[in-house]
C-alpha cells in the first residue's frame, strides 16, 4: 500500500489473511502487509487528523476550477516527485488524476494491521526525503500504531516505486519471503 491508500487498503484487508480464511476452509488470503510511505490509519481517524481537520498545504481544492468536490496537488514535482528523473516526473504529472475531497474527511473503518494474524507480517519503506508524508509523520505512525513492523529507510522521496524502483522491488521481494517463511501469528515455519 503506498500513501493515502495505507487506510481503505488496510480496511479492505481486514478478515482477509491467509490463517483466518484457512480457518473457514476459503482458498487464498494475504499472507503480509507492505506499506511503502503510507498512511497508517488508526480506526475513526481521517486522513485530514494528523493536520487539525485540515487539508495539508499542497493540496489544491479544485472548487472554482471544477465545483465536483475534487481536489489536486500544488507543485506535484517537489511534493510527489522530487527525487524522480525530469523526464519520468513529467508523465506522472501528466498522469496524475484528481481525488475526491471526501476521502480526507471520511473516518477510517477498522484496519487489517493491528490484527494478530499480521504479527510478523507487517513491513514499512519509510521514504526520508518524502515532502508529502514526511519522516516524522512516518515515524509517529508507526509509534502509535502499538504493533511491530519490519521498517526500512529509503533516501527516497514520496515516490520511492519511480526513483528507485530496482531497490524497492528487492526490499518487497525480500519481505514477501519473508512472510512466506512464516506461519499464521508470526511463529517461523517448523522445518522438518
Amino acid at each position: 500500500m503506498h500513501s493515502y491508500s495505507g487506510g481503505p487498503g488496510a480496511m479492505a484487508a481486514k478478515g482477509l489473511s491467509l490463517a483466518e480464511r484457512r480457518a473457514k476452509g476459503q482458498p487464498g488470503g494475504i499472507i503480509g502487509l507492505i506499506f511503502v510511505s503510507a498512511w497508517i490509519a488508526q480506526e475513526g481517524e481521517k486522513f485530514t487528523s494528523g493536520s487539525g481537520g485540515r487539508l495539508p498545504q499542497w493540496v489544491v481544492e479544485n472548487a472554482i476550477s471544477k465545483p465536483n468536490g475534487q481536489t489536486s496537488v500544488r507543485n506535484p514535482k517537489e511534493i510527489f516527485y522530487n527525487d524522480v528523473p525530469v523526464s519520468v516526473a513529467k508523465w506522472a504529472i501528466q498522469n496524475l488524476g484528481d481525488e475526491a475531497r471526501a476521502a480526507a474527511f471520511t473516518p477510517s473503518g477498522p484496519p487489517a494491521w493491528n490484527d494478530i494474524y499480521y504479527n510478523g507480517r507487517r513491513a514499512y519503506a519509510k521514504s526520508n526525503k518524502d515532502n508529502a508524508l514526511p519522516l516524522w509523520a512516518q515515524q509517529a505512525m508507526l509509534t502509535t500504531s502499538g504493533v511491530d513492523w519490519d521498517v526500512e529507510v529509503f533516501a527516497t522521496g514520496h515516490m520511492a516505486f519511480l526513483s528507485q524502483p530496482k531497490l524497492l522491488s528487492q526490499w518487497t521481494d525480500r519481505q514477501v519471503k519473508r512472510f512466506q517463511g512464516l506461519e499464521a501469528g508470526g511463529a517461523p515455519v517448523a522445518v522438518a
